[in-house]
């Protein structure tokens, strides 16, 4: 059966928890999380300057820029999201959030949002598949237009997924890695997790059982500020590079990977709750919700059944 083992550190901004089951006592995993996460941030963080990614934001355009293998994986799996997103998910808005006064880890730079500077484009310059070219043979890219990338809407999740993949490969059959809501749980023993209430930070909103499957929660009221009396969040349109109007206030997503669940779940706070709904079903039908609208209700796709052994609201 073997025995439970934990580990919890910071990172990526956020707290990463990982929990094993595993009768492998002679490995060391939580050294290669610990390795893992700080190695991904490190390469991918536009916060960091001297990241693999701040090189490349800051690299000409049209021109062809080796990067490190693991920038180039997710940012072409970023790509991907892209294209089958009809760009509301866009990593091109690097440039928005930094005009938005976005340019530090948010829990470093609170409350220090002093400046906006209008984006005279209006948003995003070239959001298409026009954006950037890969060079597979080469593990390079070449950028189309001077906005920045950001990875806030898929880098976490995808680090998860590979978190997951690294533990099952040295034999952990059975565990959860959690980083800030990010989430894959494995092995199908039963987990109690809860889902925060955006208007309660210490409280939960529902509770949920599941044993396997991959969870997101996006909100845009925890990582929101305002400027001048001017308020703004993280989550940016992909195809205006404005923040988006609706009524729906927190996302929880259950989707076969957790990269994909948080693109998704960024989706879902752009558009009304129904109409969310309606486009999820379309898009990633095998995929569920849970949505907290303005007013505090809970929208949930029967699709929930899929992922979750019981739900609890």
């Amino acid at each position: 059966m073997g025995t439970k083992q934990s580990l919890e550190f910071n990172g990526m901004g956020t707290t990463i928890k990982v929990e094993v089951i595993t009768d492998k006592i002679s490995i060391d995993w939580k050294t290669m999380m610990r390795t893992w996460f700080a190695t991904f941030e490190s390469i991918c963080s536009r916060f960091q300057r001297d990241s693999e990614l701040a090189r490349l934001n800051q690299s000409p355009s049209w021109m062809i820029v080796p990067i490190h293998p693991i920038l180039y994986d997710v940012l072409q799996a970023a790509f991907q999201y892209a294209a089958k997103t009809d760009f509301y998910f866009n990593p091109f808005v690097g440039s928005i959030l930094k005009n938005m006064g976005y340019e530090r880890p948010f829990q470093k730079q609170q409350p220090l949002f002093l400046e906006y500077k209008e984006n005279k484009k209006g948003g995003c310059s070239v959001p298409s598949r026009k954006s950037i070219s890969f060079f597979p043979n080469q593990k390079a890219v070449m950028k189309h237009t001077d906005e920045e990338i950001d990875l806030g809407g898929i880098g976490k999740g995808w680090s998860v997924d590979q978190a997951h993949r690294l533990l099952k490969g040295i034999g952990i059959e059975q565990g959860m890695i959690d980083a800030g809501g990010d989430m894959v749980i494995w092995g199908g023993a039963p987990r109690k997790i809860g889902i925060m209430n955006p208007f309660a930070e210490d409280e939960d909103i529902a509770n949920f059982i599941i044993g396997a499957g991959a969870v997101a929660t996006s909100n845009v009221l925890y990582r929101s500020w305002s400027v001048r009396g001017r308020r703004f969040h993280h989550i940016i349109h992909g195809q205006t590079g404005k923040n988006p109007e609706s009524d729906v206030v927190q996302t929880t997503v259950f989707a076969s990977c957790a990269s994909e669940a948080d693109v998704i779940a960024k989706i879902l706070c752009m558009m009304s709750a129904k109409e969310g709904i309606r486009w999820l079903n379309r898009h990633f039908p095998k995929a569920a919700c849970i949505i907290v609208n303005e007013s505090g209700q809970l929208l949930i796709t029967p699709s929930v059944s899929r992922y979750v052994e019981r739900l609890v609201v």
